[in-house]
């Protein structure tokens, strides 16, 4: 059987135009918009108890003619133990208390550490810290980016094609022959496939595929 040229031709190029657009699955890849949502906590802890106590204690202010009275909250059990030492007449006690009660203490580490924060914090107290209590809020976030498209080969694909065979030798044969065959295709790329050109030559084939980009 000839075949004409023109018409390999013709066949090999709406071949090209059927994988072009019919057989494209290369998709438009969209960008994605998140929203993170408002997240709003409280972290308290206390470091040591204290039973607190109120005092009054006349200060004198620059202008003010007298004292002026002022209300302190105070540790019980410190003041206690002062009044006892004054009572006493223990004056290296009282000093010793007076002293510890003004002494700079700092606090420092993580203070917040969970799913949704982690906060790292320094405090610096004039005595003793006792506890801390914060509130925290994140606010909410949008977020957008562009998906990482990853192309996988199936587990088993179903490979169908034709080819042209163009004669070496025009003293055997002067035609082309055009070739169908049937494969399969694994996900490692390998495929294995059989055909047979109008010539009516049988072919049996194994091909793998490389990524090179």
């Amino acid at each position: 059987m000839k075949i004409d040229a023109r018409v390999v031709l013709m066949i090999i190029v709406a071949l090209f135009i059927i994988d072009r657009y019919v057989f494209n699955d290369n998709k438009t890849v969209e960008d994605v918009t998140v929203i993170t949502p408002e997240v709003n906590g409280t972290v308290e802890k206390k470091l040591d108890s204290v039973v607190p106590d109120v005092i009054y204690i006349d200060k004198i202010v620059a202008g003010s003619p007298k004292p002026v009275r002022k209300e302190i909250i105070v540790d019980s059990t410190y003041k206690a133990e002062y009044e006892n030492a004054i009572k006493e007449n223990d004056s290296l006690k009282a000093k010793n208390l007076f002293l510890e009660s003004i002494a700079l203490d700092t606090h420092e580490g993580t203070l917040i550490d969970n799913d949704d924060i982690k906060i790292d914090g320094r405090f610096l107290t004039r005595g003793k810290l006792l506890e801390y209590d914060i509130d925290y809020k994140i606010k909410s976030d949008t977020i957008t980016y562009t998906p990482d498209v990853v192309y996988k080969h199936p587990n088993l694909s179903l490979v169908l094609g034709t080819e042209v065979s163009f004669p070496t030798n025009p003293s055997n044969l002067t035609n082309p022959a055009i070739g169908f065959k049937v494969g399969l295709q694994n996900k490692r790329g390998a495929t294995w496939s059989v055909g047979v050109n109008t010539n009516k030559d049988v072919s049996i084939g194994y091909s793998k595929t490389f990524k090179l980009f």
